[in-house]
């Protein structure tokens, strides 16, 4: 592997009618400015797929073993970026979401994650597009195409979905160390800090081992919830009608928006982009194809691993809580740590344990922790466009996105922990469509993809996504009724309540009127500018 390889970050010029413009031609990598440590910290250099041709004396059946060997070496080769981008779907976020969803509602709201699922996988397969044919993360394509003000206002929305994420993995993770080690939460929290830093500094070794650090520790948490699951069985019927048949019942409001957040989290959109950037993949229309293809496959395998590890969760929860008499708490109510306690309470003859709970959340906690934080890098870099070394910005990004995680620790503690959870995933699902929109109207411009802009059948279907995410976002926080509703908080009358509703309204004018924007509006760099004139120099 020739580690001084480092990947050019653009061949994206303008024109007069667009921001970009793709070039089939790599650019010198002396003329480039937009080089990125991040990606750059990547090592290997991915060939393409060759499949071997038959030999004259081969057998048929021989010739198609080689080429099922060739085609899966090649598959292994791209594989990383898929792993981290999963274990967004089964973080802490996703954990709380899912006891809390099988101890109130049973297996009821199991398809709101398997459609966040698919809902992802979607999103992935664009952003890998865009990392690919356009070589651009989207944070830099936001920064390339958008005012300074709605650049901004993109990083700050970014920043607090950053912030939301991280606050859900170090929770998680100050929750499995006292799980396991008896040390008060805020310190779990403190100790998160130092290992994430520990970890992200392998990168100075090579990207490929972060990469394999996080796999094992999503085959961790994975075969300790395989393990509890068939400890305690499932109710089969009842699974497959909460997968199959849609319901939202009433005080689900809340669960329901923690799960999509949760799920289509808004730092994979700037992950991927970024991690496909790694592999240094030849600038022909049939390579760039065959990279997307085997990328978009090494994604979807463990989102479905993410989606079965869900089940698993609410099966353990649905089980043993709900409707069970020894569960003298609210569904509403239990936390990751109470979980423990009610799982040696209802499963201790069965033998699935607080132990095994314990080193899957700290698995979970820590490999999210570690791709939120690689996530932030892209941010503020993109953003931005700051150019600091790598271990400064692994310590600032740790440092801004670590303290709502402390706060919640002292002033909260555990019995606010859960509640914080499902708000943090509830956050995500708000900031989402502010970057699914530039992302699909990027990978959707002639301008920035050239031939590769996403075809009509592939535009019209994610833009209905698009506005079902945002439908879901406004009916589950403004229309949803029961427990744990905007609708409940403004019920209760007075000058509180109508203050209250005032601000809704104003922020929900602003949320609405920003979204328009975006899908409408973009702004064109000026035709002298020096960048313009640099990237059309490349282009050529």
């Amino acid at each position: 592997m020739a580690s001084d390889t480092k990947l050019d970050q653009g061949a994206l010029a303008e024109s007069t009618d667009s921001s970009f413009s793709l070039t089939e031609k790599a650019p010198d990598h002396a003329n480039s400015e937009e080089s990125s440590d991040i990606i750059s910290a990547a090592n290997e250099t991915v060939s393409l797929p060759n499949l071997p041709s038959k030999a004259g004396a081969e057998t048929p059946r021989r010739g198609y073993a080689r080429q099922v060997r060739a085609w899966l070496k090649e598959l292994l080769r791209f594989a990383g970026p898929g792993w981290l981008i999963c274990i967004a779907l089964i973080d802490p976020g996703n954990y709380e979401g899912d006891i809390q969803a099988g101890a109130g509602y049973q297996y009821a709201l199991i398809w709101i994650i398997w459609w966040s699922t698919i809902a992802e996988i979607c999103i992935q397969a664009l952003t890998i597009r865009l990392g690919l044919y356009a070589r651009r993360t989207l944070s830099q394509a936001c920064r390339e195409t958008y005012p300074r003000w709605a650049v901004m206002t993109l990083w700050v929305l970014s920043e607090v979905g950053m912030m939301a994420t991280d606050l859900l993995q170090v929770i998680g993770f100050g929750v499995a160390m006292e799980i396991l080690f008896g040390i008060p939460l805020y310190a779990g929290v403190l100790v998160s800090f130092a290992t994430t830093l520990l970890l992200l500094s392998t990168q100075y070794i090579t990207f490929r081992l972060l990469e394999i650090i996080v796999i094992v520790l999503v085959f961790i948490m994975s075969i300790t919830f395989f393990i509890q699951w068939g400890m305690v069985g499932t109710d089969g019927a009842a699974l497959m009608r909460g997968w199959v048949i849609p319901t939202i019942p009433s005080g689900s409001a809340l669960i329901l928006l923690s799960q999509i957040g949760a799920s289509v989290s808004p730092h994979n959109v700037f992950l991927q982009s970024a991690l496909v950037q790694t592999r240094t993949v030849e600038r022909s229309k049939k390579a760039l194809r065959s990279a997307t293809i085997f990328n978009i496959i090494e994604t979807i395998i463990p989102m479905m691993l993410a989606f079965v590890v869900n089940l698993a969760v609410i099966a353990l929860a649905a089980q043993g809580f709900y409707d069970n008499p020894a569960v003298d708490m609210n569904p509403n109510d239990i936390t990751l740590q109470d979980t423990c306690t009610l799982i040696q309470r209802v499963y201790g003859d069965s033998g699935a344990g607080c132990i095994l709970f314990g080193i899957s959340l700290l698995a979970s906690a820590q490999s999210a922790t570690i791709s939120a934080t690689y996530a932030g890098q892209i941010v503020m870099e993109g953003f931005l466009n700051l150019r600091v070394s790598l271990w400064l910005r692994n310590l600032i990004t740790r440092c801004i996105t670590i303290v709502p995680g402390l706060f919640i620790a002292i002033f909260a503690g555990n019995s606010g922990s859960g509640l914080a959870l499902l708000i943090s995933s509830s956050i995500l699902s708000g900031v989402i469509p502010f970057l699914i929109i530039p992302l699909l109207k990027f990978t959707s411009s002639e301008a920035c993809m050239g031939p590769y802009r996403n075809p009509w059948y592939v535009t019209w279907p994610m833009w209905g996504l698009t506005l079902s995410i945002i439908a879901a976002n406004v009916y589950l926080i403004v229309g949803a009724q029961g427990d744990r509703t905007l609708q409940q908080a403004l019920s209760s009358g007075g000058a509180g309540s109508a203050v209250g509703i005032v601000f809704t309204a104003i922020i929900g004018l602003l949320y609405l009127g920003f979204l328009v924007y975006l899908m409408f509006t973009a702004r064109r760099k000026r035709r002298g500018s020096i960048r313009y004139r640099r990237w059309c120099e490349i282009a050529s």
